[in-house]
């Protein structure tokens, strides 16, 4: 396969909440999202495995999410990724690798516009947790609040993590 391919697709329903500041279960006109709140660091957790078409490489994560209520302001996420592979990461804590901060972007101009904004996170211990072929992953997606200037919640329509 090459760069560019899609690794893994993520919807709200495969959210696998955190115990506290979850983002939460919403919808709106019939399009399930998940509601990441303006003030509190709210979090999303989505766990995949790696397939088998997957060189090694860098990934790209592309977050899909329009605003409630904002037309004006800045939208920004952090993304991060943790590796659950064989006797690699014990499941009773997290093992996250270094947050990738995906740029505050300005908000489309008409409430429930979707946006798309990604970061690209580079192969190795500090990036992708060095996940290989056929490796569990979680990906962890959290409103950057400290540098997000959009009022009221942003809704998370998706999640596509691509090839680099």
């Amino acid at each position: 396969m090459a760069s560019g391919d899609t690794l893994a697709i993520f919807t709200p329903l495969h959210n696998e909440p955190p115990s506290s500041n979850f983002a939460t279960l919403d919808t709106r006109n019939g399009h399930i999202v998940l509601d990441f709140d303006a003030t509190t660091q709210e979090t999303a957790i989505f766990k995949g495995i790696m397939p088998r078409h997957y060189a090694g490489g860098g990934i790209t994560v592309y977050v899909h999410a329009a605003l409630s209520s904002a037309i004006t302001g800045t939208g920004g996420w952090d993304v991060t990724v943790e590796r659950v592979s064989d006797s690699q990461q014990d499941i009773d804590a997290d093992g996250w690798a270094t947050a990738q901060t995906i740029t505050a972007a300005t908000v489309p101009g008409t409430s429930g516009f979707v946006d798309i904004l990604n970061v690209a996170i580079t192969a190795g211990a500090a990036g992708t947790d060095s996940i290989a072929v056929g490796e569990g992953f979680r990906l962890r997606i959290r409103r950057d609040v400290a540098n997000d200037t959009a009022a009221g919640d942003a809704e998370l329509w998706a999640v596509e993590v691509r090839e680099t």
